[in-house]
């Protein structure tokens, strides 16, 4: 009996943590897809994927909402923008999710390279994940 109840235990264990790793995957792998949008200036895509009370405060200082940041998006002249050193954090409802994202942009005659280190903010809106908080903690640029 005792055998049978750590079994028990275990495989309940086991499929929790699956489930939280099936749900890792899915949100990192959605936090990329939403940069790939961004760098194609796919807003229509980007608008289901980002809750319409999202923020963006960015590493400069400047705050923006969906609607600022969809203008920026636009008429960004991304070349790349790849996330590295991804984390997932679950809470009910919510993920938070930290990592690097390095990123390629137009200059006026140069092609910027920079990197940040970022936590954005997932919630279950609608039955699906919406991003709703980019906070850029950290930023350097390389030449």
């Amino acid at each position: 009996m005792h055998k049978l109840l750590s079994f028990i235990i275990l495989l309940f264990c086991s499929t929790i943590i699956a489930a939280q790793t099936t749900d890792s995957l899915f949100i990192i792998e959605r936090n990329q897809q939403i940069d790939n949008y961004v760098v194609a200036h796919n807003t229509t895509a980007l608008d289901s994927l980002y809750g319409n009370d999202f923020v963006f405060s960015h590493g400069s200082g400047r705050v923006e909402g969906k609607e600022g940041w969809f203008v920026s998006v636009a008429k960004g002249n991304f070349i790349s923008r790849q996330h590295d050193s991804v984390s997932v954090e679950f809470h009910p409802q919510l993920a938070i999710v930290k990592g690097k994202l390095s990123v390629q942009k137009k200059g006026k005659e140069t092609i910027d390279n920079y990197h940040l280190y970022y936590i954005r903010v997932f919630a279950i809106r609608d039955k699906r994940w919406q991003m709703i908080s980019h906070i850029t903690t950290r930023e350097y640029h390389t030449p």
